[in-house]
């Protein structure tokens, strides 16, 4: 049997704006750690995801934050890459 540690509540979309303020990020940073445009941003702030891997996404960078408020969490939202130097988890970033 598999773990889901990782549960989602399926009906309910994210409100990107609020979770880009907790992270402190602009529209631009969010689109660079999630690999998107940063039009695409745009998008999901009018008319959030409500299903597919957008959703999950961003589903998991909530969390990270929750994990961040609770004792021994990490302090700051996920690192984010500098301009220029590509996403951090492709091999054409940045040596």
């Amino acid at each position: 049997m598999m773990d889901h540690s990782f549960e989602l509540e399926t009906d309910k979309a994210v409100d990107v704006v609020a979770l880009r303020g907790e992270l402190g990020w602009t529209q631009q940073q969010l689109a660079d750690h999630c690999g998107v445009d940063r039009s695409t941003v745009s998008t999901w702030e009018t008319r959030p995801p409500t299903k597919g891997p957008a959703l999950i996404l961003l589903r998991q960078l909530q969390a990270s934050l929750s994990d961040a408020a609770r004792p021994g969490g990490v302090a700051a939202g996920p690192e984010i890459p500098q301009a220029g130097t590509g996403h951090p988890h492709c091999s054409e970033a940045a040596e």
